[in-house]
């Protein structure tokens, strides 16, 4: 059974690039290109190396803006709280922050992972609040991919899955090359919608986006080849009676 978390995206060390209305995680890097030479490259790799070409439309936004040494040293200490399970405090200085930047993304985004990482159960609550942080992170900044993926995730536990959906796509037009928004739609169309084909395409595209050899995710790739090739038998088998 494939579960979620397995590749769901960590984000333990955010910081603020300058940015009056988004956070970018200065960790977070654009995956680079495979030294593989060209002619020895997979259709699937090739398709990620052309990923890999796109812009990355949050970075490039966050760029763009400059927020002051003081938020930036705050939002700092704030993770460095995080980081050391301090979570009580973290939370009181990031909704200090929100409440003197309400336009900055990233803020509403850590508020929303310290409610994931603080309450496991899948809760009712839970769900509210991650949905009420994660919507004023998009509000902030509609281009943070992070945040819609996190929602996405969300809205996939409640049922939602076209919203949910919806989400992964805006993640994924946000930076084109975010591998973890494959992986996490693939399960989604896997799991959840039926949609084998278009699964497993995610699948292989994470793969190589990712550089990702474990055996689980092989494991993935060979079931839905062969649920995909049993499916086709079968049709095949329908069309001759």
């Amino acid at each position: 059974m494939k579960f979620t978390n397995a590749f769901v995206f960590s984000v333990m060390s955010i910081a603020l690039l300058n940015s009056c209305t988004s956070l970018f995680p200065v960790v977070e890097t654009e995956q680079s290109a495979s030294k593989v030479a060209p002619e020895s490259l997979t259709p699937m790799q090739t398709k990620a190396k052309a990923l890999q070409a796109l812009p990355n439309l949050y970075k490039i936004q966050a760029s763009e803006h400059k927020s002051s040494t003081q938020t930036l040293s705050q939002f700092q200490a704030a993770l460095v709280l995080k980081q050391q399970g301090k979570s009580p405090q973290a939370r009181d200085m990031f909704i200090a922050l929100s409440e003197q930047h309400p336009k900055l993304s990233g803020i509403w985004l850590q508020l929303a992972l310290l409610v994931k990482e603080q309450d496991k159960g899948d809760t009712e609550q839970r769900r509210k609040d991650m949905t009420r942080y994660l919507n004023k992170a998009i509000s902030a900044n509609p281009l943070n991919y992070l945040a819609h993926n996190e929602l996405a995730m969300v809205l996939r536990q409640q049922g939602q899955f076209q919203q949910a959906l919806t989400h992964y796509e805006l993640a994924l037009k946000s930076w084109p090359a975010f591998a973890q928004g494959y992986v996490n739609r693939g399960i989604l169309y896997d799991l959840y919608m039926g949609q084998k084909s278009l699964a497993l395409a995610d699948y292989e595209l994470y793969q190589a986006l990712s550089n990702d050899g474990s055996r689980q995710l092989k494991g993935w790739i060979i079931d839905l080849q062969r649920q995909i090739k049993s499916a086709q038998q079968v049709t095949q088998t329908g069309a001759m009676l």
